[in-house]
């Protein structure tokens, strides 16, 4: 009897000991801003408020901030991953599909709904009309550019009983390129650029979400020859024998391998191409001058190295100025899809500017491009948010 109670002391002891003592942590740690894991902000504390107190929001919100905060949350959080991935051998884990060798995103089973997709196309297409219809007016030239994104690159690979959503985004692209070509926009899909060249394996990440450098740099061959369709001009074009691909030493951390708190090792690594005969140029981000160069590598070979290697990441503004006036001048809105890409293009271009519209909010982007009046603007959306409005596609 008194063996019972001396155990059940003890368990009572040990439990309020976790509860107190991982409630001190959880107040007396420093505190983060973001998950860099997760790659998203963490809860704020709640501020207190008549109306927060009284609709209950306010207690509901301090439970967010302490699941966030919680002590040794991530290091819960990574070796719950780590069972899943390792011993029950889950299907998807953190919204993520892990499966021959590739990590892809988990689809939510979704209904097409074809007549919400053509009213949500035809609206875009009219704004990308109006968007083409002012930059003709001014002389300028406007190329709509749709890129695959890495679920549907590679939506063979999904298992069978999972929905690789392709329903889905084979009806957005049809109906969208359709609506594009009956109001005479200039469009690029870059699907079907690379299915003409084969389906290359090595175009997209194993591990991210956006196409590796080698598929950026088709990407930009193709958008150029286009562009030197629209325009009747000759631009300079890149091929693989003026520029040196570097394969950095750095280990790769993908989008999909951070939510997996890359336990999973893929031996992926980021390739970047350096000019054999470089071109001088000066760059701008947000207004400041910040150092001449596309890319952004590690200081150290053991630092791991994710796609913000090229540009830096997001950047709300960026002007790269190469100081050759007898070139056109170029305007770039899209958001990461872009970032490779701009590693190389602002080598056909006498002036490349490039807005993220999710982050620039100094202007509309119809103000800027007749505040700037570039001769080429070129607009990248990939097959996700082809026909959503706001961030990048938004015009006036």
């Amino acid at each position: 009897m008194k063996l019972q109670k001396a155990s059940n002391t003890l368990f009572l002891f040990c439990f309020l000991a976790f509860i107190y003592i991982g409630a001190a942590v959880t107040v007396l740690k420093p505190r983060a801003d973001t998950s860099y894991f997760e790659n998203r902000p963490l809860a704020a504390a709640p501020v207190l408020s008549s109306s927060s107190l009284i609709d209950g929001s306010f207690f509901t919100a301090w439970e967010t901030y302490l699941k966030d905060h919680a002590a040794a949350r991530e290091t819960l959080l990574k070796v719950g991953t780590m069972i899943d991935l390792s011993v029950l051998h889950r299907p998807v884990v953190n919204d993520i599909v892990p499966t021959n060798g590739l990590l892809l995103s988990y689809n939510d089973y979704k209904v097409v709904d074809s007549a919400k997709i053509e009213a949500a196309s035809a609206a875009m297409a009219d704004s990308m009309k109006a968007l083409y219809d002012m930059i003709k007016q001014d002389g300028g030239t406007f190329c709509f550019v749709a890129v695959p994104g890495q679920t549907d690159y590679d939506r063979q690979e999904y298992p069978a009983y999972l929905d690789n959503g392709g329903a889905l985004t084979d009806t957005v692209v049809a109906d969208f390129k359709q609506d594009m070509a009956d109001r005479g926009v200039p469009f690029v899909d870059l699907g079907t650029v690379f299915d003409d060249l084969g389906h290359p394996a090595g175009y997209y990440s194993k591990t991210d979400h956006h196409f590796t450098f080698e598929g950026a740099f088709s990407a930009n061959q193709a958008i150029i020859r286009q562009i030197e369709h629209d325009t009747g001009k000759s631009l300079p074009q890149l091929t693989s024998n003026d520029v040196s691909f570097e394969t950095l030493p750095n280990p790769f951390l993908g989008s999909r391998a951070r939510k997996l708190f890359n336990l999973i090792d893929s031996n992926e690594h980021a390739i970047i191409g350096t000019l054999k005969n470089p071109i001088s140029f000066t760059r701008v981000n947000n207004g400041v001058a910040v150092p001449a160069t596309v890319y952004a590598p590690p200081a150290s070979p053991d630092e791991t190295v994710s796609y913000t290697v090229y540009m830096g990441g997001d950047i709300a503004e960026t002007v790269i100025d190469t100081e050759r006036p007898a070139l056109p001048n170029v305007l770039i809105v899209g958001d990461s899809y872009t970032n490779a890409i701009e590693c190389l293009m602002y080598a056909s271009f006498n002036e490349m500017r490039s807005l993220d519209l999710r982050h620039y909010t100094a202007m509309p982007l119809a103000d800027y491009i007749k505040q700037y009046k570039p001769d080429v603007v070129i607009m990248i959306r990939d097959y996700s948010v082809l026909v959503t409005p706001g961030g990048n596609g938004t015009v006036f």
